[in-house]
């Protein structure tokens, strides 16, 4: 799908009558609108508890924690606790105690919607080998099915260069076991990688043979340039799930699973470049005069980055994530002695190997350090592992407070302490305070993978008639109506203002989503036109290049002075 290709901004009249005289006129620039608003954004941190041997702490209360956020205590305002023991959540605010006495099961309230879990397992196709993903899936599929029996949603995740939704959350056990079995089915690379990495040695032995450091270097160069374009569309991939998720409602988990991502592309390679050429060769030109040094910092370089912008997602988004690495203890070794020398230096096989998982697996650490999860990695015991996971889902305390930021897109530290001595944390580092204009673009996507609705603002979506344009798309007409009764409006001189902003996208038959559109749309009526608007409508028209077939519309409004969103889908299909 490709990005919305025009817009145009004009006034859509329900009535005909009022066709020839528009009581609405949109302005591009308008004087700027001083409103008193207080925007309360609370954070919410999920921490885990234990003591020193590792076990679950429960019945700890809200005077027992304390939040700092970049350094500065705030105000616990939100205090939500759970044991597994029983599953069953309760509510506590700050001013109210911990009752003493536990209500029976029968009156236990249901899970609150801002507490339920959307568990969202991703498989990253490009970077697994097919033994290593099979194995998982088959311990997934017991563990899904008891989370499913806990109440919980699930949503599978397939990713090979772009991420694909195979099944949408759901409590349905079926759609899972046809969705695992169908991720088992699929492509993947890690295979392939591992291909081009023992072709690119048994050309660097070649060139070491010859002595032709130059051409080792080629070689090296060119597989790492390869890899690093690979983990681009990797973290791309699983950073526009993330994001999708803003939108949704309850605790978001992310079961990643993945041989891993290369932090240092390079790294191995350089090592064997070493251990081929000898060191003195990159410390000062050599006898054709190259001189390596520049090589070498390039070869070596760290990508954490690009690789840390998935942890800054997910805490911008408040989801943890779970790492898995199915390779097991020792991992698939993609190395053999036919790819060395005799005299090819110290490192062989082995110690590359080990060299290229350790390599692979700190970014699977990094990433659920950053957001307070566990990584899983040199196993294979996945279901006590899975277990453990499993106790993070039943066992946890949500500590919430309001931030004193505004939205100024910065991330912020957090820190959460426990008041009892001898008690470990676990908690997510920090946040992103997304503008709010950021957060309902956020928003208008988890409604359009999602399926949520919400409209208070009564808007409505109408096509008109579309345009073929090159290579079989069409350009399609989407028009967005609002009512002008539910659109706030301030008084200003002898005018009323307002501020709508307009978000779209599309997603077409194969699931694929084009960039948001979004749209600030600033309101101006006469003092006198006010009140005969009330009954009407206003709109804002946009032309979308679409594929042929069935598409999904989401769109967005905001109305910024009264801080409403409406978020509405609506299916099109183009021939």
């Amino acid at each position: 799908m490709r990005e919305i290709v025009s817009s145009r901004l004009r006034v859509l009249i329900a009535l005909a009558a009022l066709a020839a005289s528009p009581v609405l006129e949109a302005q591009e620039q308008v004087p700027p609108l001083f409103v008193d608003k207080i925007d309360v954004n609370v954070v919410n941190v999920e921490v885990f508890v234990t003591d020193q041997d590792g076990n679950r702490v429960v019945g700890l209360g809200i005077h027992d924690f304390e939040i700092l956020e970049d350094g500065r205590p705030v105000e616990i305002t939100n205090f939500f606790a759970t044991a597994r023991e029983d599953r069953l959540l309760r509510s506590l605010e700050t001013r109210h105690l911990v009752p003493e006495e536990q209500p029976s099961a029968s009156e236990r309230p249901s899970l609150p919607l801002d507490q339920q879990l959307n568990l969202i397992v991703y498989v990253d196709h490009f970077n697994l080998r097919p033994a290593s993903r099979r194995r998982l899936l088959d311990e997934l599929d017991g563990f899904l099915e008891d989370r499913l029996v806990q109440g919980d949603s699930v949503m599978l995740v397939g990713a090979y260069g772009t991420a694909e939704i195979v099944t949408p959350l759901t409590r349905d056990s079926q759609q899972v076991a046809e969705g695992l079995d169908r991720l088992g089915r699929a492509a993947t690379h890690r295979q392939v990688d591992d291909a081009l990495r023992r072709r690119t040695m048994r050309q660097m032995n070649s060139a070491s043979i010859a002595g032709e450091l130059e051409s080792a270097l080629h070689f090296v160069r060119s597989y790492v340039q390869n890899t690093r374009a690979e983990l681009q569309r990797s973290v791309q991939a699983l950073r526009q799930v993330v994001r999708s998720l803003a939108g949704l409602p309850g605790r978001k988990a992310i079961l990643y699973v993945s041989e891993g991502l290369p932090k240092r592309p390079g790294e191995a390679l350089y090592q064997d470049l070493l251990d081929r050429f000898g060191a003195p060769a990159f410390g000062e030109a050599n006898n054709s005069g190259l001189q390596v040094d520049p090589w070498s910092d390039w070869l070596r370089e760290d990508v954490s980055f690009i690789l840390d912008e998935i942890g800054r997602e997910a805490n911008a988004h408040q989801a943890t994530l779970y790492p898995v690495e199915p390779s097991g203890p020792s991992g698939a070794s993609s190395l053999s002695a036919a790819n060395f020398s005799a005299g090819a230096g110290t490192a062989g096989p082995t110690a590359l190997d080990a060299l290229i998982t350790q390599n692979r697996q700190e970014p699977l650490i990094d990433m659920a350090e950053a957001t307070g999860g566990r990584a899983i990695l040199g196993t294979f015991a996945f279901g006590k592992m899975l277990a453990d996971v499993a106790d993070d889902f039943d066992s946890f305390y949500s500590l919430g407070y309001q931030t004193p930021q505004q939205g100024d897109g910065e991330f912020h530290r957090i820190e959460v302490r426990v008041k009892r001595g001898g008690l470990q944390v676990r908690h997510r580092s920090g946040f992103v305070d997304k503008p709010m204009a950021e957060r309902v673009a956020d928003r208008t996507l988890a409604s359009l993978l999602f399926n949520l609705e919400a409209n208070p603002l009564g808007i409505s979506i109408d096509f008109g008639q579309p345009r073929k344009e090159k290579r079989g798309r069409y350009l399609l007409p989407v028009l967005i109506r609002v009512p002008l009764g539910s659109v706030t409006l301030l008084p200003v001189d002898d005018r009323a203002e307002g501020r709508l902003q307009f978000y779209l996208s599309v997603q077409d038959r194969d699931g694929v989503v084009s960039d948001m559109h979004r749209k600030p749309y600033p309101i101006t009526l006469a003092g006198d036109q006010v009140a005969a608007a009330q009954g009407r409508e206003m709109g804002y028209a946009v032309d979308v290049l679409v594929r042929p077939g069935l598409s999904k519309v989401g769109v967005g409004v905001w109305d910024e002075l009264s801080d409403s969103e409406s978020f509405l889908l609506k299916q099109v299909r183009v021939e």
